[in-house]
C-alpha cells in the first residue's frame, strides 16, 4: 500500500441522496489518498437501517477488488490524532487461503459487492458476496482488548477507487438505496431490450442453475425465502429470520420508547401480518408454455395454499376464470402480486 495523504474530501453515496438529516442514514469517510476512512460507525449504521449489510456498486471496471478493513479510528480522528491509517486499520487480503475464486477476477462497471457483518462477542464475522456469486466463508477480525464494538469504521483501499478529478468511482448505498438502484438497473435492461451474448453451452448451464434455485434469504444467504410480509407484498427472507429479524425490532423500538411497530426492510411500510408461501422446485412460471422465469404471484387469500405460481396477469385471469392453482390444484381463492427481493438478477 502507498504512503497517505491526508484529504479532507467527505465522501458518500454517488447514486442517491436521501431526503433525510438523519446522522447515521449515510457512510461518510475521509479520504487519505488511495485509502478511506469511515466518520460512522459501523454498528450504528447497521442498527439505524437493521440490516447488517454494507453495499458497494463500481462504476466502472477494475481491475481488482478493493480491499475491505476496518479500523478502530473515524477518519476525523485520524487526522485530529495525527495518525496513519495503517497503525489504525485491519485488512483481509483476497488472495488468502479462505477466499473464494471470484475475489481475484476483474470487477466490471455495476458489478456490487455486499459485506455481510456479524457482531459477536470477541470479534466480527464478515462474508463477502459479489453479484449474484456464492458468498465467501466467514472470516474474522478480532476486538482489541476493551475497545467497543460501537467505535469500529468501515476502510477501503485501492489505487483504482478515484479518477484523476478526484471523484470516487465506487458508490456505497444503504438498504433503501441498493433497492432503488437495483430497480432502476432491471428496468433500465427491459427499456434498452439489452441483449448479452452468451456462448450457447455456457447459457443453457447458466439458465438451468437458476431456473432450478429458489430465492435465498436475503439476511442469512442459506436459506430459502419462504415469507411473505404483507400488506406491501415483500418476499425477502426465510421464517427463522423474519422472527429474528422482527423480536430485534421491537425490542430496539421499546428501548427507545418507541412504537412497537415494526416496518419492511425495503419499503419501510408498517408490517401489519406475514404469510408462509411456497416455491416450486424448478424456478419458472407454471402457467407460461415458453421459458419465463417471471414469479410475481402468489394463490393466496383466507384458506390460500401460498404457492408461488408465475405471472400475476396470467395469475389473476386464471383465478377470475374459476381455476385452481397450477402447482397444488387446490381452488384458486385470491392472487397476490409480490415482490421478490434476492440475488438472482
Amino acid at each position: 500500500m502507498s504512503a497517505f495523504l491526508p484529504d479532507t474530501t467527505l465522501l458518500g453515496a454517488v447514486y442517491f441522496r436521501m431526503n433525510s438529516d438523519v446522522k447515521y442514514a449515510k457512510m461518510h469517510f475521509i479520504r487519505f489518498k488511495n485509502c478511506i476512512v469511515s466518520n460512522i460507525s459501523l454498528w450504528k449504521y447497521c442498527e439505524f437501517h437493521s440490516d447488517h449489510c454494507i453495499n458497494l456498486v463500481f462504476m466502472k471496471d477494475f481491475e481488482k477488488l478493493p480491499l475491505v478493513g476496518f479500523s478502530v479510528c473515524s477518519g476525523i480522528e485520524i487526522i485530529r490524532e495525527k495518525l496513519h491509517p495503517s497503525n489504525t486499520v485491519a485488512f483481509k487480503s483476497w488472495d488468502s487461503p479462505e477466499m473464494p475464486l471470484w475475489a481475484k477476477n476483474r470487477v466490471g462497471a455495476d458489478d456490487y459487492l455486499r459485506i455481510l457483518i456479524r457482531f459477536e462477542k470477541k470479534r466480527m464475522g464478515v462474508r463477502f458476496r459479489l453479484n449474484s456469486l456464492p458468498p465467501s466463508c466467514c472470516v474474522y477480525f478480532d476486538y482489541l482488548p476493551n475497545h467497543p464494538v460501537e467505535e469500529l469504521y468501515l476502510a477501503l483501499t485501492s489505487y483504482e477507487m478515484f479518477n484523476e478529478e478526484g471523484t470516487p468511482l465506487i458508490a456505497i448505498l444503504n438498504p433503501f438505496e441498493m433497492f432503488t438502484w437495483t430497480a432502476q438497473k432491471k428496468k433500465k435492461a427491459v427499456d434498452n431490450e439489452e441483449q448479452e451474448t452468451f456462448n450457447p453451452l455456457v447459457e443453457i448451464e447458466a439458465s438451468t442453475s437458476d431456473k432450478v434455485a429458489t430465492p435465498m434469504c436475503t439476511f442469512c444467504l442459506e436459506r430459502p425465502i419462504d415469507m411473505l410480509l404483507m400488506p406491501c407484498n415483500h418476499a425477502v427472507c426465510c421464517k427463522n429470520c423474519k422472527d429474528n429479524y422482527i423480536s430485534y425490532e421491537r425490542k430496539r423500538n421499546k428501548a427507545k420508547n418507541m412504537s412497537m411497530e415494526v416496518v419492511c426492510p425495503i419499503c419501510r411500510k408498517k408490517i401489519e401480518g406475514v404469510a408462509q408461501i411456497w416455491f416450486p422446485k424448478i424456478y419458472r412460471c407454471l402457467l407460461c408454455t415458453n421459458d419465463c422465469d417471471t414469479m410475481s404471484a402468489v394463490a393466496g387469500g383466507e384458506n390460500g395454499c401460498g404457492c408461488v405460481i408465475g405471472c400475476y396477469e396470467k395469475a389473476r385471469k386464471l383465478c377470475d376464470d374459476g381455476g385452481s392453482c397450477p402447482h397444488c390444484h387446490k381452488q384458486l381463492i385470491d392472487v397476490l402480486q409480490i415482490f421478490i427481493q434476492d440475488d438472482r438478477d
